[in-house]
């Protein structure tokens, strides 16, 4: 379980976050949706502190983590928090000369000292998982955009994170290879790991979300389960959104 408590991000004096507050619970699949420029993915990129908070509080599995100037994080509190969790990236940040059993491999055995053999033997199983048994010896290079990122998210299980976390995972691609991710994520999500997304698809957000956050402006605007988010929203803002995204499908 994830607490947000008041946190604020800031850029440059610019609050990107404005006095977040939300529960992530454990064994559930967050989707964090909103128009672009919201601030989704920084929240998405706070809770590992891939970008420092400026204030508030996250407190993960009831151990608080809180955000001060007169008292900054250690770095052994920083290393303990990102240890919690593994992060997908939209860009995929494969190593480009280790094969995709290498890349799985590597965290595995780097940070948590695993052998290589045990290390490999756990790699070849994910990549199995995520339906890449024949690839395990390709490159980067020799692999399609949804097969880099299927490494990527095998990659982020070998680590076996307590949360994942999804930055856009499908951006990258065509409608396709956008499929072959989102059913590993699908799967994932039926096993009941817990799993925070930020994604544009919003068809994807109505079938996989326990929960859905929207966000607009660096504020949180409304929060509820997939079927009340999508069939009886609360707040205008969200009703806007909603309306605009009808009205894109509608024009395709």
């Amino acid at each position: 379980m994830i607490q947000v408590s008041h946190l604020v991000k800031e850029f440059a004096g610019k609050k990107v976050l404005d006095d977040i507050s939300v529960l992530f619970p454990s064994g559930k699949t967050t989707v964090i949706l909103g128009p672009s420029g919201s601030g989704k993915t920084t929240l998405l990129r706070c809770l590992n502190l891939l970008e420092m908070p400026t204030a508030g509080q996250i407190s993960f599995d009831e151990i608080p983590y809180d955000f001060s100037k007169a008292k900054p994080l250690s770095n052994e509190q920083i290393l303990a928090l990102r240890r919690k969790s593994g992060m997908v990236f939209q860009s995929f940040n494969l190593f480009p000369h280790k094969t995709a059993e290498q890349n799985v491999m590597e965290g595995p055995v780097i940070v948590k000292k695993k052998p290589k053999e045990q290390a490999a033997e756990q790699a070849q199983a994910l990549l199995t998982k995520v339906g890449l048994s024949e690839h395990v010896k390709k490159y980067p290079h020799q692999l399609s955009g949804g097969q880099k990122q299927r490494v990527a998210i095998a990659r982020a299980l070998a680590m076996q994170p307590e949360v994942l976390l999804f930055d856009e995972p499908t951006s990258a691609l065509d409608p396709e290879l956008e499929f072959e991710v989102l059913k590993v994520i699908q799967s994932l999500s039926h096993e009941h790991n817990t799993m925070i997304i930020v994604t544009h698809n919003l068809d994807f957000a109505r079938q996989i979300a326990d929960q859905i956050v929207f966000v607009a402006a660096g504020k949180i605007v409304e929060i509820a389960d997939s079927n009340t988010f999508f069939n009886q929203p609360k707040e205008a803002r969200t009703q806007e959104f909603l309306a605009r995204f009808k009205q894109a499908l509608l024009l395709e």
